[in-house]
């Protein structure tokens, strides 16, 4: 057992696809400083701010922590919107809040899709962790179809209840709202982590002073990305959620989120509702969500008709709109946060 939690001797392979980032970076230096996991490649993507800067975020976190993991470079823009330019929100011009260093990037692999196949063909336990906007793993579907069936998805991705970015959508689906509809039809096994679960981890001064103070040349790195991430959103609470931090914790200890099987469809168009997801949890739902608002009205047109089985119908049109992701709605935060904290107090010994 690690961390009082069990878990296999064999280190478990994940690829990380993401857009750091602050929160992103708090994760992939937490699984690397993780004894259960084999970071067998990175792939960057835009998101939280240009895919020049989240692959020099990615590189510049690698080297703090001394770390050699292959890194390439993956999607510019989303698959049909143009690219958002929100992250500086949150995440300042660099996506790093000044803390990036200088990488040359000319001579980095730039086939995404193609590492992210690959990986799956070498590790058929492979998990996927996508932390940012889901365009490379779409690309991957389209490219590599029957490599990535199968594969097991732990995505930041959606919302049940209100948006991140928007009131209707989280900020991943809303970059590229196209390539997580894709990638729900692909047969992957597709782990959605919410904004109604992430929203329940929070951080705040007290773990930039652990960072700061006992997690080494890496942890005042990370201390100074939390701290910038933390005053971007000080007008909002003391403690930030960290979406891909919780991501990472869930990727390796499923245990400690609320999955249920649902059937999720995106909104790709609309000023307003772009991003949406719209999870089906009860058969009445999926019913809905196969037959739309004309087949409902019509099924309840033969209501009180003699012979017609209301109920049955609707098992009939449920079944028509197949289960396609397990939506992580809740989570053990408390738990988590151990997690982190012990986490995090490895990286000095990892990286010295």
């Amino acid at each position: 057992m690690i961390d009082g939690l069990p878990i296999s001797v064999k280190p478990q392979p994940i690829f990380v696809d993401t857009d750091p980032g602050c929160d992103d970076a708090l994760a992939l230096a937490w699984l690397l400083a993780a004894p259960s996991v084999e970071v067998v490649g990175v792939s960057t993507v835009f998101g939280s701010g240009t895919l020049q800067h989240t692959t020099a975020n990615a590189l510049t976190l690698l080297a703090t922590l001394q770390r050699d993991v292959p890194v390439t470079m993956g999607a510019s823009a989303p698959l049909i919107h143009l690219r958002t330019n929100t992250g500086v929100i949150t995440h300042g011009r660099d996506a790093f809040w000044g803390h990036q260093q200088r990488h040359d990037l000319v001579k980095l692999p730039v086939g995404a899709p193609g590492a992210l196949a690959a990986a799956a063909r070498l590790y058929p336990d492979l998990t996927i962790l996508a932390l940012g906007p889901l365009t490379n793993v779409a690309r991957a579907v389209q490219a590599y179809p029957t490599d990535l069936a199968g594969v097991r998805l732990v995505a930041v991705a959606g919302a049940h209840g209100a948006g991140s970015l928007t009131p209707a959508a989280e900020f991943n689906v809303f970059a590229d709202p196209h390539a997580l509809a894709l990638v729900l039809e692909s047969g992957m096994h597709i782990e959605l982590v919410t904004r109604d679960a992430f929203e329940k981890l929070r951080l705040g001064a007290a773990a930039v002073r652990l960072l700061e103070e006992r997690c080494g040349t890496p942890g005042a790195l990370l201390a100074r990305l939390l701290e910038g991430y933390l005053q971007a959103g000080s007008h909002q609470a003391l403690a930030m959620p960290l979406p891909a931090v919780a991501a990472a914790v869930y990727a390796l200890h499923p245990q400690l989120g609320k999955g249920h099987l649902a059937v999720v469809r995106v909104v790709t168009e609309g000023e307003l509702i772009r991003g949406q997801t719209i999870i089906a949890l009860t058969e009445r739902q999926r019913a809905m969500v196969a037959l739309g608002a004309s087949g409902f009205e019509q099924l309840a047109s033969y209501v009180g008709m003699p012979g017609f089985d209301y109920e049955g119908s609707l098992r009939e049109a449920a079944a028509r709109a197949p289960l396609n992701a397990r939506v992580i709605l809740d989570l053990d935060a408390f738990r988590m946060s151990d997690l982190l904290e012990r986490g995090f107090l490895r990286l000095h010994f990892n990286a010295s």
